[in-house]
């Protein structure tokens, strides 16, 4: 007999593990976040994970909040509540309906718990990340772990890559570990090995030029498209979407040149080269067509 399961989630990188959830048990209900208001219009939009449940022809359920949620009926009577970016974290009397409850969370934990996992692993220069499948707790991605995919990363791995990668990687562990379950031994997180990562704000895309070129890099990989990496602009903000490293030519932090229609800034260690960025109001360009028609100061610092 299927299990009888209720998905949790929002944005796209939880798509994928709803359908595999889908094609191995029955879902009764997906559970996902408010219509926000979204485009230039500000019309309210749906998540991508409610759209994915419509596609499904599942039921779908929005609350504004999942506090006091044990008292619903819809969510009695199941084996497993599945959890990936929902954006709220669930209180006990919910966690403890089900026989169990998971979530899919993309570190090798207890490595970057916390809301902002690809980014962090990107900006540190890691090695490698996972998606784990962890009994969740009322604590931070505390629960023990029951079943971690490995994901090697590219040394030049951007965000949206990683992004998809581990949308496809968490589908993939979801059904390794339905395969396992009850069965699956959950291994307790070693408290030594923690690090956390927190919810990115604009103000974390504010480059430092007092940085190496190496970490520059890495910043602007792990915080392309989301939240975005800029430096002032008179009044303004420079958005940079894509740079690379050189050789240090003389250049003091922040500062500009304008060579043979590349853009070169000075760093601590190293120089960087601006090969991609957007003007306040305009389209992202290349370095040559954004210099057709703009200026930089001397400095970004």
């Amino acid at each position: 007999m299927p299990l009888r399961t209720v998905f949790m989630g929002t944005p796209e990188i939880a798509v994928p593990a709803l359908r595999r959830l889908a094609e191995r048990t029955t879902v009764s209900l997906v559970i996902t976040q408010p219509d926000r208001p979204s485009g230039r219009g500000l019309a309210p939009s749906p998540p991508p994970v409610k759209q994915a449940a419509l596609e499904l022809g599942l039921p779908v359920w929005q609350p504004e909040s999942m506090r006091g949620a044990e008292a619903d009926p819809r969510l009695a009577g199941h084996d497993l509540f599945v959890v990936m970016a929902y954006g709220e974290i669930l209180r006990q009397p919910v966690l403890s309906l089900p026989r169990a409850c998971i979530n899919l969370h993309a570190s090798a934990l207890p490595r970057w718990r916390g809301a902002s996992p690809l980014q962090a692993c990107l900006r540190a220069g890691d090695a490698e990340t996972a998606v784990c499948v962890m009994e969740m707790v009322p604590a931070l991605d505390a629960g023990p772990v029951y079943v971690s995919e490995r994901i090697a990363l590219d040394p030049r791995a951007t965000l949206t890559q990683l992004h998809d990668q581990v949308a496809s990687v968490a589908a993939d562990a979801l059904d390794r570990f339905l395969g396992l379950w009850p069965g699956v031994p959950a291994v307790p997180q070693d408290p030594a090995l923690v690090t956390l990562c927190r919810k990115l704000t604009t103000a974390d895309g504010r480059l430092d030029w007092t940085r190496s070129a190496e970490e520059l890099e890495r910043w602007v990989r792990a915080y392309t498209p989301a939240p975005g990496c800029w430096s002032p602009l008179g009044d303004d903000r420079l958005r940079i979407l894509h740079i690379e490293t050189l050789p240090a030519c003389g250049l003091q932090p922040g500062a500009v040149r304008i060579e043979n229609q590349r853009i070169l800034v000075g760093c601590a260690a190293g120089t960087v080269e601006l090969l991609r960025l957007q003007a306040p109001g305009r389209k992202a360009m290349a370095a040559a067509d954004f210099l057709r028609g703009n200026r930089l100061p001397e400095s970004l610092a």
